[in-house]
């Protein structure tokens, strides 16, 4: 062979052999490079992720911080509040007391109360009765219950004498104590409807008291008192006797939790010192 030929096979050689590198770089290339952009892409999601995951820890914590209400126990179904609630006379306040109310009273009111709510009974929430106003919930509306027992020609005396006995001096009693505790004339304070209570023209002070007819943690659950302040919640536990009231002013902003199990029993009194708005004596 020539050596022209054989030049010109070394540069097909050295031609095929460029290419051939050539096409093996573009491969790698191809194979290799893309590994770059794929890692930094998931560096930049992984460091998403922990700025995200940062952001939320400090709005969690910012708005814990924010809301950091505490919830003070003001009276626990376990105690046993025998003091007297009459101390320093305020204008604003509240009180809670286990020794107002015997416990034999409260027994004949609970009574009283199961008897009325027998005749009807709200179809969802809360149920009311009224020995004043003779208010009774049932389903979604309200009926009179003296009516009621008429319409229905009973023939068993519902209430008797001696309930509204026992009732009047309860509610006096009550009556009395938040007179004494608040600083004022106990001859100037009258019960109410809570309906009435409610009215934005009355221009006194107005009152609110709760006498419990059962207790949170044995008779139900849920149902407890939260006062709201500003920084913190007053919580009162119900329990069977157990009295309490307070002025019903933006001082004493306040909610009751919802029942999640059994029946919450209460006596709810609304009192005024306009006589205008002061509720009769109920008589059977």
């Amino acid at each position: 062979m020539s050596s022209n030929g054989l030049n010109r096979r070394e540069r097909v050689v050295d031609r095929n052999g460029d290419t051939n590198e050539e096409n093996v770089s573009r491969v790698v290339s191809q194979e290799v490079s893309p590994e770059r952009p794929q890692n930094q892409s998931i560096m930049k999601r992984v460091m998403s992720l922990m700025a995200l995951s940062m952001a939320i820890l400090v709005v969690v914590y910012y708005t814990t911080q924010c809301n950091d209400t505490k919830e003070l126990m003001m009276a626990s179904a376990t105690q046993s509040i025998t003091g007297s609630p009459v101390g320093q006379q305020v204008i604003c306040g509240r009180f809670v007391s286990d020794s107002v109310i015997t416990e034999s009273e409260v027994k004949h009111l609970l009574s009283v109360t199961k008897r009325g709510l027998s005749l009807g009974g709200s179809s969802g929430g809360a149920s009311f009765f009224s020995l004043h106003s003779g208010d009774l919930s049932m389903a979604t509306n309200f009926v009179k219950i003296y009516k009621l027992m008429d319409s229905t020609q009973q023939t068993e005396e519902l209430f008797t004498e001696k309930d509204f006995e026992v009732y009047r001096t309860v509610t006096n009693r009550i009556r009395k104590t938040i007179a004494i505790h608040f600083g004022i004339s106990s001859a100037q304070l009258y019960i109410t409807i809570m309906t009435v209570f409610r009215r934005r023209n009355v221009k006194c002070e107005q009152f609110t008291s709760s006498l419990y007819l059962s207790t949170y943690g044995a008779d139900f659950s849920g149902g407890r008192l939260i006062l709201t302040d500003e920084k913190s919640n007053q919580t009162i536990e119900p329990k069977l006797g157990r009295v309490s009231g307070f002025t019903s002013g933006s001082e004493n902003e306040h909610f009751v939790e919802r029942v999640t199990n059994g029946t919450r029993y209460a006596l709810v009194m609304a009192f005024t010192c306009d006589p205008e708005f002061a509720a009769k004596d109920p008589q059977i």
